[in-house]
Parts: structure tokens; sequence; C-alpha cells
């Protein structure tokens, strides 16, 4: 599995860091350990053209400019194994970004995308934990968090390419954006 992710900022990516380990160490929840990269992302695919997108992401980041976005509380999705999440507002200029994203990536997928990244059903987010909680740990954890301010604002200043392959996840590529470049629409 891959992912065209943006990667948290650096002070709130120590955040993220921060209510994982709390999470391991309260409730032995590991499961963000698949992916232990706080990010949020655009596009989930089996695999990716690796140079295509790269190549893609190195150019689309070159002429974008960092913005900031801001988060809301917290979220659950509700399936079998919850999954616990902060939520991204969905501003016009991280949606547009999120748009270009999912047409010039998709380009260079040979394989499936999934669908919930598509740009109508996209609910961007940052998740804290998932895979490794039920109903009653996730209750726990929500009594735990609900008293903390998750409205944050959060600089978005790179495109990344994370990878899992089962047995090793890293980031494949990481563009930073173009703080120079005149505003791109983007």
């Amino acid at each position: 599995m891959q992912g065209v992710v943006t990667l948290l900022d650096d002070r709130h990516y120590a955040r993220v860091g921060a209510i994982w380990e709390e999470l391991g160490q309260k409730f032995d929840v590991r499961g963000m350990y698949v992916t232990p990269f706080p990010h949020f992302s655009y596009q989930v695919a089996d695999a990716y053209d690796e140079q295509a997108c790269e190549t893609f992401l190195r150019g689309l980041a070159a002429r974008t400019q960092p913005f900031r976005v801001r988060t809301s509380g917290l979220g659950i999705f509700t399936v079998a194994n919850p999954i616990l999440y902060i939520p991204l507002v969905r501003s016009p200029q991280l949606s547009r970004l999120h748009e270009e994203l999912w047409k010039g990536a998709r380009q260079s997928t040979p394989g499936a995308v999934a669908h919930y990244y598509c740009p109508n059903e996209w609910a961007p987010h940052i998740t804290l934990a998932q895979g490794d909680i039920d109903q009653d740990k996730l209750a726990a954890i929500v009594r735990v968090l609900s008293s903390r301010n998750f409205h944050w604002e959060i600089t978005v200043n790179n495109l990344s390419m994370i990878y899992d392959t089962g047995k090793e996840q890293g980031v494949r590529c990481r563009f930073d954006f173009n703080e120079q470049s005149p505003e791109s629409g983007v």
C-alpha cells in the first residue's frame, strides 16, 4: 500500500506522536505504528508508478505555497474496528489541492485506489487510533481526550509519498512547497 500525503508540520507531528505514545501506554493501542508518520492522506493506492508520481508531486509542490488548515475536535469512523481521528476543516484551498492531486496522482496508479479518497467522499483527517481498538477501548480513549483542545491550525507545506510493505514502512519521497512562488491558486 502507498499513500500521497502531507506530513504534519514539526509542532503537530510531535503533538500527534505524543498522543500515539500516550494511547500506547494507557490503552495498549499500537495500531498507529502501522504507518508511524503523523500525516493526512489525499489518496491511497495498492501501488503507484513511483517515478511518474514523484515527478508529478515535485512539480505540484514547486508551484504551491504553504497554507494553513484548521482541525476541529475529534471524529470516529464507525466500522467493525472504529477509527478515532482529528478532522481537518475542508477549505477551498485544501479542496483544490486535493482535486489536483486526485487527478494527477491517479494517472500514475496502475492498480486500485481507495474510493473514499475521491473528491466527493474525501474526509481529510489525522488518525489517532485504528485497528486495535474496540468499542470499550474507544469509549475510554474518548473520555481521556475529550477535554483537550483539538482546534489546531496546521501549516500544509509538503507533498509526500509513504509506503507500507507489510514488513516495512517509510517515506518514499517528500517535496516541500515553494515558499517563494507566486500564489498558484492551489
